[in-house]
Formats: structure tokens, sequence, C-alpha cells
């Protein structure tokens, strides 16, 4: 066997949600710059945020929850923030920005993730150009709220490691490797 063909061993780590927290500013980014089909680059935006907070719930109750592997599947973000909250004996104020804004994140996540063909039905003027109906998914995605979700997002990683005890920026690194 030569040099160039024996195995060595190799390890890396991949924090996804840091992963996520990029796709979700860059998207934001892109929808601000290309108005031509910038609600697209919003949805994503909105997604990715979901993404990120729920995958930093999950590498949290990874470290601090003994059982979350058998467990987070079957948990949706807002049940895992409550189990984490019991773990760290924490508290989050649900009714303020940034934790405030975790359903709309869900909402967009769910509705996308587990799409369907909707039919929505409202009483418009006339006249109105602009009043066709829209699910709520698509209200959701309109710049200031998708901003907010991004913003809030990164506040809820950046609370939530610092509650933990962490001292180093969450999104510092999407991770590293090793080999031997």
């Amino acid at each position: 066997m030569t040099k160039k063909n024996r195995p060595v061993q190799a390890s890396t780590t991949t924090k996804t949600y840091v992963y996520c927290h990029i796709a979700a500013h860059n998207a934001l980014t892109h929808a601000k710059r290309l108005p031509t089909g910038s609600f697209y680059f919003y949805m994503m935006a909105a997604t990715f945020s979901a993404f990120t907070v729920e995958a930093f719930l999950n590498h949290l109750g990874e470290r601090r929850v003994p059982s979350w592997a058998s467990i987070e599947r079957g948990l949706g973000p807002n049940e895992k923030l409550v189990l984490l909250e019991q773990a760290l004996h924490l508290s989050v104020d649900r009714s303020r920005r940034p934790f405030q804004t975790i359903s709309d994140m869900v909402r967009v996540r769910n509705a996308l993730g587990h799409g369907r063909t909707l039919e929505t039905l409202s009483d418009i003027p006339v006249a109105s150009a602009d009043g066709w109906p829209e699910p709520d998914w698509k209200k959701l995605c309109r710049p200031a709220s998708v901003s907010r979700m991004v913003e809030d997002a990164d506040r809820m990683v950046q609370h939530l490691n610092a509650k933990a005890g962490a001292k180093r920026d969450p999104f510092f690194s999407p991770g590293g490797g090793w080999s031997a």
C-alpha cells in the first residue's frame, strides 16, 4: 500500500444552524437588492430563519438534555424551546421580541414544509387592485416581517447561547474538522 492510499481517520463537525443563519441572511440581502423575484428570496429568508432557530435548539438540546436524540423528532420548535427552558432553568418571554417572532417563523416553515394547495376566500372591493386573498404564510413573507424574523432568529440563538453559559459568538464558525 502506497502512502497515498493509506487510510486516515478524520472527523468533521457541521453546525447546521450556522449554515441556515448564513442562508437566511444571504436570501434577505438578495431580496433587498433584487426587486424582481424578491418574494421568493423573502420566502427563503423566512424559512431559513426558522431553520436557524430549530437547528440551534437541536444543537443545544444534544448537549444539555440526555434523552434529546430519542425525543426531538416528535417535538416542534416551540416544544423544544420549552424543554430547553426546563433543562437550563430559564424562561423566555414569548410576548416580546425576539421570542414572540418564533410563532410566525414556524407558521411559514410549516406551511411551506408541509405544503398544500390552498384556496383563500375573502370579500374585496371591486376597485381594489391589490386586495386578492392570500394565505397567512404569504402575508408573513413581506419585507418588514421577514427582516424581523431574520433579526430575531439571530437574537434568539445569541440569547440562548449566552444563557447556556457559552462565551463565544454562536455564529463564529460553521464547524471544523481533523485528521490523523
